[in-house]
């Protein structure tokens, strides 16, 4: 990984680094948000679709947006989209501002101490109820290198997510294939 200067880091709220993605289209490919996949397609999820017959209300996505689900942000239900399509209204969506990755800040917003600072700036009486919207979110305070040392970031642990993806695949066909042989040895 590159030299980088920490110490060249600025501190920036989130509301200079991010704009609310207000637009409320009706149609549009249905995306969800989950805690370990970040934003997927809702038709990749093997569950039941639970979403309401009137999108007239759901949130428009488009590729490189960072969407979130606002009552569980601050256990780490976000990610980079790769779509567009339509979000749920307990989303919001983030569009990245002019120098800054979406790439960089969805690893960081991963982070343990990232987290802590959604839950504390989340509003809500009890965890069922936290709630994270943009007005709060766009006032947590983050460091954030320069846009090329964001890049060279974000690109880092996306290869390193890929490999871990590649070898975690590779596993399974070997955990199979044992399955397979100790299935024919043991008839």
């Amino acid at each position: 990984m590159a030299n980088f200067h920490i110490y060249a880091w600025k501190q920036r709220k989130l509301g200079d680094c991010f704009s609310e993605r207000a637009e409320r289209p009706d149609k549009g490919e249905l995306i969800s948000v989950t805690i370990n996949s970040g934003v997927i397609k809702s038709s990749d999820l093997d569950r039941k679709d639970n979403s309401s017959k009137d999108k007239s209300n759901y949130k428009k996505v488009e590729i490189n947006d960072i969407a979130y689900n606002s009552m569980r942000m601050w256990q780490g239900a976000s990610g980079v989209s790769a779509y567009s399509g339509i979000l749920s209204p307990a989303y919001t969506v983030l569009i990245p501002n002019e120098g800054v990755s979406p790439l960089f800040f969805s690893y960081q917003f991963k982070l343990e101490k990232m987290l802590d600072l959604f839950r504390v700036n989340s509003q809500g009486l009890t965890s069922d109820t936290w709630n994270l919207k943009y007005p709060l979110i766009k006032n947590i305070e983050v460091f954030i290198p320069t846009l090329a040392e964001q890049q060279a970031i974000g690109e880092f642990f996306k290869q390193l997510d890929d490999t871990i993806a590649f070898h975690q695949r590779e596993l399974e066909k070997y955990q199979q294939l044992k399955q397979v042989l100790l299935d024919q040895l043991f008839v």
